[in-house]
């Protein structure tokens, strides 16, 4: 049976929060050598989560996380040290904060391309939907 979920391009990288240029935690982006490829979309809902924001995927039509794509040059150690910034255990997946998975991102040109991603994980009140559009 065919694994549904996409591939990703190995060195890629989306991310729409606090590891965005001119947010707290950009600088671990910079310390590991990741290098900003451009601006994209990704089918998805964001969360307000107080200190940082949460995206979780969406089929509705319209709802759109903008974000940067990054290309990882070191991409196992960036990845292992990246899911540590971000609460991920890939040995517990379950019991992380977020979550690693891949999406399709949509850059602004319209041109797709599927990167890794960092999913909000928990369960919390839909009601903190931020309204973006």
């Amino acid at each position: 049976m065919d694994d549904p979920s996409p591939k990703p391009a190995p060195d890629l990288l989306f991310v729409y929060g606090t590891l965005r240029r001119g947010f707290r935690l950009h600088h671990h982006l910079k310390r590991l050598g990741a290098q900003f490829v451009a601006n994209g979309k990704v089918q998805a809902e964001l969360l307000d989560l107080d200190e940082f924001p949460g995206a979780r995927p969406s089929t509705k039509p319209g709802k759109r996380v903008e974000g940067e794509l990054y290309r990882l040059h070191r991409v196992e150690s960036t990845l292992r040290a990246l899911d540590q910034v971000e609460g991920f255990s890939p040995n517990n997946p379950e019991k992380g904060l977020f979550q690693r998975g891949t999406v399709e991102v949509t850059l602004a040109n319209g041109e797709p391309r599927v990167a890794w991603i960092y999913w909000y994980g928990w369960r919390c009140s839909w009601s903190l939907r931020l309204r973006l559009f």
